[in-house]
């Protein structure tokens, strides 16, 4: 086997090139002497066949003759056992050193696109970083021939992710639903479907197909499970499609990686930023989006929500029926709520609301909707009713601490008044009660 040295390249096919193999000497020595023996047998026959017709001649006429008998004699042996032979041969090396070539040429490609990859993918903090990497992955893996990466959240989901590269219509792409429909994800390892029209071939190369196309596939996988699948075409019988599998393994292998990372840091800050019974942002994400606020010149206004009675729900229905009545109510306000709107848990059963670029009545009104919604919401689920009071409060917007104090103080003269109301309280710390028929 050829030892191969990235250091010199070139070494590998040199060395091949320049030392023959001992067995093509002997060949040759063999060819040589056999050759020698024919062209003296050869000559001395015709020598002695000719000698009485020349015996006249001149000696410039005799060397002449003998001359070109010699090469008479020699032409067709040197043809057949040396000319012919050493060409075969010369071609054969030449094809071995083109394979050996070729095969070189494609470790050092797969060697520079693990280097390149690793690199690019170590800086990369997400995964639209990732998936942008992908994409110039799959440019470099396949030298340009079609392909195609597919990528899921988890083996069970759609394909939330399809990017192409090379293709000019949708002709051979694929269609697969989820990582679990895909048989080089179900293998686990990488295919070859080598004709779109046997019995054999995938199932998401469906639609409009060429009868020579064939697929290189390699699955991707994050954690052990396979969430993906890049894919590239060729033509059927074409041994470098098996070559571009490699490439597309060490893609595959590295893009899975380091989606692994992203989403285990992704998932743990997700954990840790949430809270686990309702999966609102817990208290520590609340102030930390208010810091980030009170930087801004953009208003907004904070609400404080607590349940009503709830150690009577506790103490009533139990614990159970206390934990769904807290997730019920961040159900509630959720569907009333904003897209950018936060929603915290603040404590036990009290939440803190953030409504960005919201005046404090809107944010009201939008309370007061929440407030209604409650008692058939709790009918729905088979709860026991409860009601909600709640604390408004519109600034000041630099001062995050100082505003949630007004809230819950705004809160707790909607307890002292009765409960199930909004109340809102001013910049100068008055406390207005927003009448519900006002709002509705």
């Amino acid at each position: 086997m050829t030892k191969l040295d990235f250091a010199n390249p070139g070494s590998a096919v040199a060395n091949s090139a320049t030392t023959p193999s001992p067995s093509l000497w002997a060949r040759t020595e063999v060819r040589f002497w056999l050759i020698l023996v024919l062209v003296a047998v050869g000559s001395s026959v015709l020598r002695t066949w000719l000698m009485p017709h020349w015996e006249g001649l001149n000696l410039i006429g005799r060397v002449t003759l003998e001359a070109g008998l010699f090469l008479l004699v020699a032409t067709a042996p040197v043809w057949f056992f040396l000319c012919v032979p050493v060409r075969r041969e010369a071609q054969a090396a030449r094809d071995s050193l083109e394979r050996e070539s070729a095969t070189l040429h494609e470790r050092l490609r797969t060697h520079d696109l693990n280097v390149r990859l690793t690199a690019a993918l170590d800086m990369a903090e997400d995964e639209e970083s990732i998936l942008r990497i992908a994409r110039q992955a799959l440019t470099l893996a396949t030298d340009g021939a079609p392909a195609q990466m597919l990528l899921a959240d988890s083996p069970d989901t759609a394909m939330r992710f399809d990017l192409i590269e090379g293709w000019t219509n949708d002709e051979g792409r694929c269609y697969v639903d989820s990582p679990t429909d895909c048989p080089a994800v179900r293998r686990g390892m990488g295919t070859v479907f080598e004709d779109s029209l046997t019995l054999s071939a995938c199932r998401g190369m469906r639609g409009p197909m060429a009868s020579n196309c064939a697929a290189a596939c390699t699955p991707i996988t994050v954690a052990g499970a396979g969430v993906g699948v890049l894919r590239a075409l060729g033509p059927s019988g074409d041994p470098s499609l098996y070559r571009l599998l490699q490439s597309l393994n060490t893609a595959a292998h590295h893009v899975g990686a380091r989606l692994a990372v992203v989403r285990s840091i992704s998932n743990s800050a997700r954990e840790a930023a949430t809270d686990p019974l309702t999966g609102a942002a817990n208290r520590r994400s609340g102030e930390a989006r208010l810091a980030s606020l009170a930087q801004h010149t953009e208003k907004y206004v904070v609400a404080m929500l607590d349940i009503d009675f709830f150690k009577k729900i506790n103490d009533g229905h139990g614990h159970e029926v206390g934990d769904r009545a807290i997730k019920l109510l961040v159900d509630v306000v959720r569907g009333c709520i904003r897209r950018e709107d936060i929603l915290c848990r603040y404590g036990g059963e009290e939440f803190l609301l953030i409504l960005p670029g919201m005046d404090i009545t809107s944010a009201a009104a939008l309370l007061q909707r929440c407030r209604a919604d409650l008692p058939s919401a709790c009918s729905r689920a088979g709860l026991p009713v409860f009601t909600v009071s709640v604390g408004v409060a519109d600034g000041p917007n630099n001062n995050p601490a100082q505003q949630i104090r007004a809230a819950d103080a705004a809160l707790y003269s909607a307890k002292q008044a009765g409960r199930d109301r909004v109340v809102c309280a001013s910049e100068t710390g008055a406390e207005v009660d927003v009448p519900q028929q006002a709002t509705q």
